[in-house]
């Protein structure tokens, strides 16, 4: 188990998560069908998910809502630079935006550089505590 599981004081270790399928539509001959292309985390009382997508599973990316407009979201990747603890920097960077679609119950996301639309449900599948996460995600 991860060291810094082991340190966290014990209500830290229960804090709750919210998972939420990732998913693109596409078209078929008989339909819309969804496919499932990563997961999204949300902390329980926090407004920021965070994005795992399994083409790119080495990173994540940020989904903030507008300040000014309760149903558009911006997509964020985090940049971390710096040597030491003391020196660490992180620059955010924009990387794309979302707007929420009540009526399909999810979030559509479209990332600057990727040509398909990408959703994110507004109900989650499941709540994990972050002792659950750690022990499925190891990069964390």
């Amino acid at each position: 188990m991860n060291a810094t599981i082991l340190n966290m004081p014990k209500n830290e270790k229960e804090t709750l998560f919210y998972k939420f399928k990732i998913y693109i539509e596409e078209q078929t001959h008989d339909g819309k069908k969804t496919k499932t292309v990563g997961m999204a985390y949300l902390r329980s009382g926090e407004r920021t998910y965070t994005l795992r997508l399994w083409t790119y599973l080495k990173d994540k990316f940020y989904l903030l809502p507008s300040k000014d407009d309760a149903t558009k979201y911006l997509i964020f990747s985090k940049e971390e630079f710096g040597e030491t603890k003391k020196s660490k920097r992180q620059f955010w960077n924009v990387i794309g935006s979302g707007s929420v679609d009540t009526a399909k119950g999810h979030i559509e996301l479209s990332f600057d550089l990727l040509p398909k639309k990408i959703c994110v449900n507004l109900f989650p599948e499941e709540r994990v505590t972050l002792n659950d996460l750690k022990i499925l995600d190891h990069s964390a």
